[in-house]
C-alpha cells in the first residue's frame, strides 16, 4: 500500500521545479541557525536588544518554514494539495512580525533618549499592523457564512507595495544608522561588524527587488526567484556575522 502511494507521488507532476524547494532549504537552514545561535546569545544576556533581534529572526524563520512546508507539500503531492496562497500570505504574515521586532532592535542600538525619534515606533508598528490585518482577511476570506475558504487568495499588488514600502522604511533606517556608526567605529572589528549589519539591510531590500522582478515577468518561476532566496540567505549570513560577531571574523580583522 505504502509503496503504491510512494508511486503515485512519483507519477504525479509539480509545477513547483525541484531547484525552488533547494533554494528556500538553504535559506530555512540559515535562518535556523541564526535563530537557534540568537536564542542561546539572549539567555546568556537577557537584554531588551538581543530579545528584539532574536524575535525579528525567529519570526522571519517561521516565514521561510511555511513557505517551504506549503511548497514542498504542494511538489511532493503533484499539486494535489495545493497550499501555496497559505503559505505565502502566512509567510508575509510571519515576515512583517520580523519587520516589527527588527525595528524595534535598531532603536535599541542605534537610537538614544536624546535622537529618539518617539513617534517613528508606533508608526512602523501601525503599518505593519495595517497590512496584517489585510492579510488576515486574504488568509481567511469569507465565501458563504458560516463557511471559510481556505487558503483564500493570494495577497493582492496593492497590499504587497505597501508591505514592501513599509518593510524598506525600515530597511533603510537600519542602513543609515549601521553606516554612520560603520564611520565612527574606532576599531576595525567594530567597523566590521556594522558594515556587515548595514549590508544585511541591503540585501532584504534587494531581495523584494528580485521577487518583484520575478512576480511581474510572467513567466512562472525565472532565474529572479532564485537569485532572491539566494540573497535572503546571504542576507542571513551577513547579520549573523554583524549581529553575533563569530571569532573568525574577529581574527580575519585582527581582533580577538
Amino acid at each position: 500500500m505504502m509503496i503504491t502511494k510512494i508511486l503515485l507521488i512519483q507519477q504525479q507532476v509539480s509545477e513547483i521545479p525541484p531547484l525552488a524547494l533547494i533554494a528556500e532549504g538553504t535559506a530555512l537552514l540559515v535562518y535556523t541557525y541564526l535563530t537557534l545561535k540568537l536564542s542561546s546569545k539572549w539567555r546568556s544576556t537577557r537584554k531588551d536588544a538581543t530579545r528584539n533581534l532574536f524575535l525579528s529572526f525567529a519570526f522571519y524563520f517561521l516565514a521561510v518554514l511555511m513557505l517551504f512546508s506549503t511548497k514542498t507539500t504542494n511538489f511532493l503531492t503533484g499539486d494535489q494539495i495545493d497550499i501555496s496562497s497559505l503559505g505565502i500570505n502566512v509567510g508575509y504574515a510571519f515576515s512583517l512580525l520580523g519587520n516589527i521586532f527588527l525595528y524595534y532592535f535598531t532603536e535599541d542600538i542605534f537610537f538614544d533618549d536624546d535622537n529618539r525619534v518617539t513617534y517613528l515606533k508606533d508608526v512602523i508598528t501601525l503599518a505593519n499592523g495595517i497590512t496584517l490585518g489585510f492579510l488576515m482577511i486574504f488568509i481567511f476570506q469569507l465565501q458563504s457564512a458560516p463557511f471559510l475558504e481556505v487558503p483564500g487568495e493570494y495577497i493582492s499588488t496593492h497590499l504587497l507595495i505597501w508591505h514592501v514600502l513599509v518593510s524598506t522604511v525600515g530597511f533603510l533606517i537600519l542602513f543609515v544608522k549601521a553606516f554612520q556608526a560603520t564611520i565612527k567605529a574606532n576599531t576595525r572589528v567594530s567597523r566590521g561588524g556594522f558594515l556587515m549589519i548595514s549590508l544585511t539591510a541591503i540585501f532584504e531590500i534587494l531581495v523584494f527587488v528580485f521577487f518583484f522582478l520575478d512576480r511581474f515577468s510572467g513567466a512562472g518561476y525565472t532565474y529572479w526567484y532564485f537569485i532572491a532566496w539566494m540573497t535572503a540567505s546571504v542576507a542571513g549570513l551577513s547579520s549573523m556575522i554583524g549581529y553575533l560577531m563569530p571569532s573568525w571574523f574577529r581574527r580575519l580583522l585582527g581582533g580577538s
